[in-house]
């Protein structure tokens, strides 16, 4: 039953209940008859939502009844009962009906034959137009306009009820109200009190007719509304059986119903597959590396033993090491006993869904066996092992980025130290597993005691920093050198292997010296000269000739500068010794050139010889050699004695290079050159006749090269 129909009903038996309180038998049965009357009108109203003419025939109906009306109340009172949509169109109508009454209360037999329809109710358009068919003749003589015509009013002017907006159910309610008023006061004079009072009810009776029609009517629309959604749904039978939907209900239940179908299918594979699953793997399942989905654990004994046949194990490991064992080296052997089907146990079958889009890896879990002895013999001989694939590992540290401009945290290395134990583990592994191809983890190496992730790193990297940031700039002559950023951070003492604490180093500050040193000190090095005694280039190495810092001195100096963080540009470091020219060519553009095959020497400047003459030099028998090589002129002097191993010379002209022995006049010598130097030699010097010496002495600087070869 729905809300409109119970509401009906309520109000139904409340009207019974005053009726029969206050009416005589009378009206009591009369009371009883207009109930049944408006139950007829309801049902008369649901039938108009599928039959148009049922209107009609019960508009017939309740004329009939206004003619048989005995009185003019009673008269009112049903034709008050019977105004729906289709009679009463506005409170214009409602006036034309009543002045008409008023012209035939004189005659009340004529009432019943005068009542006013649709037909009789004309706007001021229609008279317009000439639609005047059937108008009274009190019409027409008060609107000459009005003219005959033969069009249809009721086609025209019939409003089907269950098609009217709500808005114009109410106006027309309120119309009604309005012309029952005007209507009452007009015959109040005739109406007795009873008679009042049951227009009054009858009145009361209407309206709420119309309330409860509205509501129908508003239900009919959202049951229109369903009806249009089922029709378009794809399960026409279930449409047939729905009354009285709700909105989206049908759509709902046939969907429910789907939905239903589908979980219970669902349900059933689901169980298929736990049966079938119950003594077969899973699909997408691989066990030692054996694929075996759907597969029994029969077949999986079977598989894994032909595995062994031929088996052998490749491993791979850091610096490029490669391992191999054979499955024969160590005896290997698949046992068929109880594994697989316990595997399978293990997986279980309730969860086959799952694997159809995750697969699963099962290594390690069947019985294989092998000979320890032989594979402990076999694996400590691995590549793994050996000290030249043996590296420490390092952990993070501070350093500088040389595109960044700015300290950074360097990763450090991993090392290649292995883990015996964590080796011979991982093999064991691979080797029950049947692993074939595989590298060695992480797991087996010796780790790095720190990470990128101590906070005490990154204080360290904080603490260096500012030190970057200043310049020691030095000079060399023919070219600048500039301590960098990572020339800077070089030479802190960091303990990444413990907590990081930072030190500025002095050794790491004489190393940096040393750098500088065995790239810009020219001390020793190999020299090429444009030689008198060949007339071309000749190479000569060894001495003690050319550039030479002083390590410590420049090391001090350079730790004071970085500690107190200064800038510094031009900086020309603390020499050990320094040569005649700056240039790469630091020998300048004259030296000393002493030929000892050819016991000769000469004064070249600018590649001309301005003296020379011939020499005695040390005499090789006794092991005075004179020494080759290239050396400085240390400095020269007058009037100096020579003393040395049992004798003493005075000599009027010294020129020392190369410690003890130099160069100067040998009034002894009876004659010089020649091959005298193999009997008569000196303790290594360079014996000169007295008149060339003294040219020598004069042209000779401080610190010039003198070159000595063979």
């Amino acid at each position: 039953m729905s809300r409109v129909e119970r509401k009906r009903l309520e109000k139904e038996q409340k009207k019974k209940t005053r009726f029969f309180a206050k009416s005589s038998d009378n009206s009591t049965a009369d009371a009883v008859g207009d109930d049944k009357e408006k139950l007829n009108f309801n049902d008369k109203t649901k039938e108009n939502k599928s039959k148009k003419s049922s209107s009609d025939e019960y508009y017939a109906k309740e004329i009939e009844k206004m003619k048989s009306s005995d009185s003019y109340g009673e008269d009112v009172a049903s034709k008050n009962r019977l105004m729906t949509a289709d009679k009463i169109i506005s409170v214009e109508d409602e006036r034309m009906l009543l002045e008409r009454r008023k012209r035939n209360l004189g005659n009340q037999s004529e009432l019943g034959a005068n009542v006013m329809t649709v037909d009789d109710i004309f706007t001021a358009e229609d008279i317009e137009n000439g639609i005047t068919e059937n108008v009274p003749k009190v019409q027409k003589e008060k609107n000459p306009k009005i003219k005959k015509s033969e069009t249809n009013i009721n086609e025209i002017k019939r409003i089907k009820i269950e098609n009217a907006p709500f808005e114009d159910e109410v106006k027309v309610a309120e119309s009604r109200l309005a012309a029952q008023g005007k209507e009452a006061n007009m015959g109040k004079e005739d109406i007795t009190p009873e008679k009042n009072e049951q227009i009054e009810e009858k009145s009361n009776d209407i309206i709420e007719e119309k309330e409860i029609i509205s509501e129908e009517i508003n239900e009919n629309k959202e049951e229109s509304v369903v009806e249009k959604s089922i029709k378009s749904a794809p399960i026409q039978t279930e449409i047939n059986d729905i009354e009285e939907p709700e909105k989206g209900g049908g759509i709902k239940r046939v969907l429910k119903k789907f939905f239903g179908a589908i979980a219970i299918i669902l349900v059933v594979i689901y169980g298929i597959g736990c049966f079938v699953f119950n003594g077969r793997f899973f699909p997408n399942t691989v066990v030692n590396g054996i694929d075996v989905s759907y597969k029994t654990p029969e077949q999986l004994d079977k598989l894994a033993a032909e595995k062994i046949e031929g088996y052998k194990l490749d491993i791979e490991g850091r610096n490029n090491v490669k391992d191999s064992i054979a499955g024969s080296s160590v005896d290997l052997e698949y046992v068929k006993d109880s594994s697989a089907r316990k595997v399978k146990s293990e997986q279980g079958f309730l969860g086959w869904p799952l694997a159809l889009y995750k697969g699963e890896s099962i290594d390690g879990k069947l019985n294989i066996k092998y000979d320890k002895d032989k594979f402990e013999k076999i694996v400590s001989e691995l590549n793994i092992f050996k000290k030249e694939n043996i590296k420490e590992p390092v952990s993070p540290y501070p350093d500088y980025d040389e595109k960044g401009k700015k300290v950074i945290v360097n990763k450090g290395d991993l090392g290649s130290t292995p883990k015996k134990e964590a080796v011979y583990a991982y093999i064991s592994n691979m080797l029950v597993s049947e692993a074939t191809s595989e590298k060695y983890p992480d797991s087996v190496y010796k780790a790095q005691k720190n990470d990128a992730s101590n906070p005490n790193l990154e204080k360290a990297v904080e603490f260096i920093q500012p030190y970057t940031e200043n310049k020691i700039e030095y000079d060399f002559g023919y070219e600048k050198y500039t301590a960098t950023g990572k020339n800077i951070v070089s030479m802190f003492d960091v303990d990444s292997e413990g907590n990081y604490d930072v030190k500025l180093s002095k050794d790491k500050v004489r190393e940096f010296v040393r750098g500088l040193s065995r790239k810009y000190s020219t001390y020793g090095d190999t020299r090429e000269i444009d030689s008198a005694s060949t007339g071309g280039k000749l190479k000569v190495s060894g001495g003690i000739y050319g550039w030479l810092i002083d390590r410590e001195k420049e090391t001090d100096e350079l730790y004071k500068l970085v500690s107190e963080k200064k800038n510094i540009t031009n900086r020309t470091p603390i020499y050990y010794q320094t040569a005649m020219s700056r240039d790469k060519n630091d020998m300048g553009d004259e030296f000393i050139e002493i030929d000892l095959s050819k016991q000769y020497m000469w004064y070249v400047r600018k590649g001309e010889v301005l003296v020379s003459t011939p020499i005695v030099s040390g005499q090789p028998g006794k092991g005075d050699a004179t020494p080759t090589g290239i050396y400085p002129l240390n400095y020269k002097t007058r009037n100096a004695t020579l003393r040395g191993p049992g004798y003493s010379s005075p000599v009027s002209y010294w020129m020392p290079f190369n410690g003890n022995i130099g160069i100067h006049d040998a009034n002894w010598q009876p004659y010089f050159g020649g091959s005298r130097y193999l009997f008569a030699g000196s303790h290594g010097c360079i014996n000169t006749p007295y008149g060339k010496v003294a040219k020598f002495y004069s042209l000779a600087k401080e610190g010039m090269p003198v070159v000595v070869h063979n």
